[in-house]
């Protein structure tokens, strides 16, 4: 294991991008947690991150605000991992984070905001954009019973109230439509 490697204690999973990276901002992606963690805990990745700073304005580690921006006493902590590397040979390789149960078994089940996790990082410091470091992803493992599996919006179970009944359209409905196609081709034309 690489000695800089560094290990949280257990927090609550912020919008994770463990099992497929977010495509959003990146075309090739980046997988991304926040963790949101206790004073405590915050100040043993601070105390990693603060001699890397030199001087930069970006700091992963901050404090947590509620919905009316106000702090909650608990501290937000970032960590992403890009899901495509180049080297400066131009030679690209594909990366992904480690996703581990509690007994440290590969964990394929989506994982969900609230899971509770520990993570696994490298911190690393950069100039550019005002400098800073960044707490790049490598592991995460998952807390005795603390996930909280992802379901798709899409996924949504009605219940036995609700029957999904599809409609099929009637002939006299599908001949309306037909005209009416017709007719803006016929407008159409005109241009």
């Amino acid at each position: 294991m690489n000695e800089r490697l560094q290990v949280t204690d257990f927090g609550t999973a912020v919008y994770p991008w463990l099992n497929k990276p977010d495509t959003k901002f990146n075309p090739d992606g980046t997988y991304s947690v926040g963790l949101i963690l206790d004073k405590k805990a915050a100040k043993k990745i601070n105390d990693v991150v603060k001699p890397l700073m030199n001087g930069g304005k970006n700091n992963p580690v901050k404090k947590e605000l509620d919905d009316q921006k106000q702090e909650t006493g608990n501290y937000l902590v970032n960590f992403k991992m890009k899901a495509v590397m180049r080297t400066k040979s131009g030679e690209e390789f594909k990366q992904a984070p480690v996703i581990l149960d509690e007994d440290g078994n590969r964990l394929q089940k989506s994982i969900g905001g609230g899971t509770k996790m520990k993570v696994a990082y490298e911190p690393y410091a950069y100039d550019g954009m005002g400098g800073g470091v960044t707490l790049r992803l490598k592991k995460v493992r998952v807390a005795p019973d603390g996930l909280v599996e992802y379901k798709p919006k899409d996924d949504v179970d009605w219940g036995d109230d609700c029957v999904d009944d599809i409609k099929e359209e009637t002939k006299e409905e599908a001949s309306q439509k037909d005209y009416e196609a017709d007719e803006l081709v016929d407008e159409d034309e005109d241009f």
